[in-house]
């Protein structure tokens, strides 16, 4: 089913300052007693990757981080910023190569999907004069990427896929508008970021022609899961803050997993050095880390170290690389 979208700069602008505060009936918590009372957060809202184009875009950057392990704890080994242009550098999201897509800012207040090598060396993978890619995804098996592209003017978009062999772009879906999405490990479904009122989750069984809405007013960050066979949300908690959700892609259940720390909505999860399902995050200056059956646990200052305001994670497949966003 498609849904036609127009969407005048107003509304994006109303709609850009909404994606920090989603509404809507929280799933319960069902979390441990250490998660009942989370610390305040020194949070900075960032614009959805749904940005108005003639509204500008927030000036970030993305800082890489070197990750050791000692007794199953991560610790902050080194870091660096490597995008430090004065524009939007954000969204990144790391390959099984050593390097990451991120995206990145361009003449006019576009972006483009950029990637940076183990190397350090970066170079453009979209370069669209007039329109606008966000939210970049390596496919399991390296083949192509995914991203959102918004149209000339337009605000949100569609997924569209992207060969990495020089081949052409396409809409995966032809739902929108979106801002962002998860797809399961095989890309037969799909999770969006509907840019509905309020904003809705919604599921599309690619392989079988069917969407469904499964919720609404959820926070901007949706993430799959390692294995693919799932992906994470979050839904206010009713006490403040968030809840990670998580959603079967096969049979569509939802689990609520546990509360972040603070206000943050931010977070990342990734498979760590023991084959555990992990998650990383920050709130109030402080990264904080748990595996699955743990309790949060703070593991580096990252306010001791200059980096502030910040709100996206990403954490490489080896766990030894954190790319962390900043306000510049």
């Amino acid at each position: 089913m498609k849904q036609e979208f127009v969407w005048t700069a107003g509304l994006a602008a109303l709609m850009l300052s909404a994606c920090n505060a989603p509404s809507g009936t929280p799933a319960e918590p069902g979390t441990p007693s250490q998660d009942a009372a989370p610390a305040p957060a020194d949070e900075t809202p960032e614009s959805t990757a749904a940005a108005d184009d003639t509204e500008g875009l927030p000036e970030t950057d993305i800082v890489l981080a070197g990750l050791e392990w000692n007794d199953g704890l991560p610790a902050i080994a080194g870091h660096q910023i490597v995008t430090d242009a004065g524009l939007y550098d954000n969204q990144p999201a790391f390959d099984d190569q050593g390097g990451f897509y991120f995206t990145s800012e361009t003449a006019g207040s576009q972006t483009d999907i950029h990637y940076r090598n183990a190397a350090g060396e970066v170079r453009n993978v979209t370069n669209t004069p007039g329109e606008s890619e966000y939210s970049p995804r390596p496919s399991p098996d390296g083949r192509s990427i995914t991203y959102i592209h918004q149209a000339p003017g337009g605000y949100g978009g569609q997924v569209y896929r992207q060969t990495l062999d020089g081949g052409t772009a396409g809409p995966v879906h032809d739902y929108g508008p979106a801002g962002y999405y998860a797809l399961s490990g095989d890309q037969s479904r799909m999770l969006l970021f509907a840019l509905t009122d309020p904003f809705s989750l919604r599921w599309i069984g690619l392989d079988l022609g069917i969407e469904e809405e499964v919720t609404t007013g959820i926070g901007r960050a949706l993430y799959t899961a390692p294995d693919g066979q799932s992906a994470y949300f979050t839904l206010e908690h009713p006490d403040g803050g968030y809840i990670i959700n998580q959603f079967g892609f096969d049979d569509s259940a939802i689990t609520p997993v546990f509360r972040l720390p603070g206000t943050t909505e931010d977070y990342a999860v990734f498979t760590n050095p023991e084959g555990e399902r992990a998650w990383l995050t920050v709130s109030d200056g402080t990264l904080f880390y748990r595996a699955s059956q743990d309790s949060w646990q703070p593991v580096a200052d990252l306010a001791a170290l200059n980096l502030n305001g910040i709100s996206r994670l990403a954490v490489s497949p080896d766990a030894g690389q954190l790319a962390i966003v900043v306000e510049e």
